[in-house]
């Protein structure tokens, strides 16, 4: 399964935010982004990118390219898509 990493991104950076502040306008935007996952995945794919990102917060390592890794031992990829079209624009159609 793929899954965008913009997305994936705003899940961590808003769950992180809420585990740190406890800020109610975190929790809203938290789960409007875990539903927006939810339409490109699963609820258990947002729910284990929600608890990757708190356990990475509360013990104060690990970094998103950690949580990148963890997702692909669940089959679960996240790709950059902004990435991907410049590679196609500069490299795989030029001539």
């Amino acid at each position: 399964m793929k899954v965008e990493k913009k997305l994936v991104n705003k899940v961590i950076r808003l769950t992180r935010k809420y585990y740190e502040t406890g800020d109610e306008d975190y929790l809203q935007a938290l789960f409007e982004a875990k539903y927006a996952l939810k339409e490109k995945a699963t609820w258990r794919v947002a729910d284990l990118l929600a608890d990757l990102a708190r356990y990475t917060q509360r013990s104060g390592k690990g970094t998103y390219e950690d949580i990148y890794r963890a997702l692909e031992v669940f089959g679960i990829i996240v790709e950059d898509k902004e990435e991907i079209k410049w590679w196609q624009k500069n490299l795989c159609f030029s001539k």
